[in-house]
């Protein structure tokens, strides 16, 4: 049975923000309404996935959620449902800016290939070569214990920083001695609100990339590169290796190589004024209910940045990023316009872990996101040489090259697992497309 579609009819001023109690009020007065829409350029139709968005909102789990879709030599779908806020009756659409944090890493990645592709990197470089910083690292003899360090074994390379097997972590990873250093250090690449419950950090936070590796080279590696996988700031160290090897700024190669041919101009590290009509509100679920953590109101995103985060500091919209993924399934095309080479395009999506090493949950890696290895069984699982990311406020894109389907899913939910509208909408999409199993050659993601 399909839930009604559904928005959010609230009061009418959006700018009168509240505090966490009013949100409980507020949420009481939700009524449900007929706006949610899925649009699409071809005769697809997602009808399922947009069942599964409208029921999340209409359940008041989350106030908005947008999916992006491609499918084959299918133009792009929308589908979406609810509003940016609790509070704020404007709908969602594909046009609406989303934190995206860690799929910035997707987008790091690819700029690193493209430095690989003019011949000015390699993924087996080390990067003291480019990081002279780093001549002297360490890592730690007992990590469990203490800061006391050995020389390394083997050189970090720029697959290792690809891969999260550089021996890099994050602050709020652990509780050991070398998290605590990062939290000393102000090692946090990150814009916008601190997400609770993870650890602050206790010093001044790194003013730019320069200063953040600085400060890195002081604190030990968790393990000897290349034989480990750690989730960490990785991509961003890589942000500075682009900003070296490429003479630019990282923000400025990023947007003259990626973002304006690809044609994504709501991708940035920060919120413009004329934007932030556009942008979403950020809820914390907890037990009493949600509250909003950051808000056009009040975010930083919309402060001067100087430390461009190569892997959580991005903002995009649900058809920037559809444009990106597609980009890689059009093996390097947008229309007419040719961003890099096909086989550059297929590379990222390759696993380039190291022997011997898996990453999370058993997968395999490439630039910047996971690469399965094997079909997940379970009803719309992701298929073997699917590639994709996730974020930390809830959004997940990835593409599945053999059944050519790119899918983006837009929400701001922490913790990101609050509800499971990821898999729900990846069983839909396998409804919508034909097929519940990866086995079985239509299905996707």
């Amino acid at each position: 049975m399909k839930p009604p579609h559904a928005t959010w009819a609230v009061q009418p001023d959006r700018r009168q923000w509240m505090n966490g109690a009013a949100a409980m009020l507020m949420i009481g007065a939700v009524k449900p309404g007929a706006v949610s829409a899925a649009t699409r350029d071809a005769a697809l139709t997602f009808e399922h996935c947009q069942a599964v968005v409208d029921g999340y909102v209409t359940a008041r789990r989350l106030p908005g959620a947008t999916v992006g879709l491609r499918h084959g030599t299918s133009g792009p779908a929308y589908v979406r449902a609810g509003a940016l806020a609790f509070d704020d009756p404007t709908p969602v659409d594909d046009r609406t800016i989303f934190r995206i944090y860690s799929l910035t890493k997707l987008i790091t990645g690819a700029a690193c290939a493209l430095l690989i592709e003019d011949g000015r990197l390699h993924l087996d470089q080390p990067v003291v070569e480019i990081i002279p910083e780093f001549r002297a690292l360490k890592v730690a003899v007992n990590p469990g214990e203490g800061l006391e360090g050995t020389a390394l074994e083997r050189p970090m390379t720029i697959r290792h920083l690809l891969t999260h097997t550089s021996g890099l972590t994050y602050h709020f990873s652990g509780a050991g001695p070398v998290h605590m250093a990062y939290r000393r250090a102000g090692i946090f690449p990150s814009t916008g609100a601190t997400i609770d419950p993870r650890p602050a950090i206790d010093g001044p936070k790194a003013a730019d990339l320069e200063q953040m590796v600085a400060r890195l080279a002081d604190i030990p590696r968790l393990f000897q590169p290349g034989t480990a996988y750690e989730y960490g700031v990785s991509l961003d160290v890589l942000g500075l290796v682009i900003q070296r090897v490429s003479g630019m700024s990282f923000e400025a190669f990023v947007r003259t190589r990626l973002l304006d041919p690809i044609g994504m101009p709501d991708t940035d590290w920060r919120l413009p004024a004329d934007k932030a009509d556009r942008f979403a509100s950020f809820y914390a679920f907890t037990a009493s209910g949600p509250i909003r953590i950051d808000s056009p109101a009040t975010t930083a995103y919309a402060q001067p940045v100087t430390l461009f985060a190569g892997g959580a500091g991005l903002l995009s919209s649900t058809r920037d990023y559809l444009r990106f993924l597609t980009m890689l399934l059009d093996e390097g095309r947008v229309g007419d316009r040719r961003v890099m080479r096909p086989e550059t395009a297929r590379l990222i999506h390759t696993n380039i872990l190291p022997e011997a090493v898996t990453g999370f949950d058993g997968q395999g890696h490439g630039f910047g996101g996971y690469v399965r290895l094997r079909d997940d069984p379970a009803p719309g699982g992701l298929r073997a040489g699917s590639y994709g990311h996730y974020g930390a406020a809830g959004t997940t894109a990835w593409i599945d090259p053999e059944s050519g389907l790119a899918a983006v899913v837009m929400v701001q939910q922490f913790p990101t697992d609050h509800t499971p509208i990821v898999n729900d909408v990846r069983r839909a999409i396998a409804e919508d497309l034909g097929s519940t199993s990866p086995a079985r050659a239509s299905v996707g993601g």
